[in-house]
């Protein structure tokens, strides 16, 4: 075995210079128009995801899958908290109750992969897409 510093001799010096990073302008935020908002998603710690799988007494603790929503962009939105509501895309909707939260305006957060609500999936949508927000239920 041959001492380590020889093996680092063998790999050389790097002779190329790291890219130079470039100046890029943030894109512009998503505005939604009447009856939309700004989605934001992320995983629930227990959700639908195969580690669950043979483990129902686990999987039962999981939190129900509901749609938040501040004050203000339910009542623009016409939700009522408690109340089924409908997030859709033109690939497809989910609904779940609504509830109130403390988020931006003009935004609606669902889990992104609890119960029905499998937002890549059914939506194929994810963080900053605009979706359609309805009170009630599609089906």
């Amino acid at each position: 075995m041959a001492p380590a510093g020889v093996d680092l001799e063998r790999l050389g010096m790097a002779t190329t210079r790291p890219a130079t990073a470039t100046d890029v302008a943030p894109a512009s935020p998503a505005a939604p128009g009447a009856g939309q908002a700004v989605l934001a998603t992320w995983r629930q710690l227990l959700d639908n995801g195969s580690l669950q799988e043979g483990e129902p007494h686990l999987a039962a603790t999981a939190k129900a899958p509901v749609a938040r929503l501040n004050d203000a962009t339910a009542a623009a939105l016409g939700v009522r908290f408690g109340e089924l509501v409908t997030v859709s895309t033109e690939h497809g909707s989910i609904t779940v109750p609504a509830v109130t939260a403390d988020l931006p305006d003009g935004v609606v957060w669902l889990p992104e992969n609890s119960g029905p609500s499998t937002v890549r999936r059914v939506l194929g949508a994810g963080h900053g897409d605009l979706v359609g927000v309805n009170q009630g239920s599609d089906a």
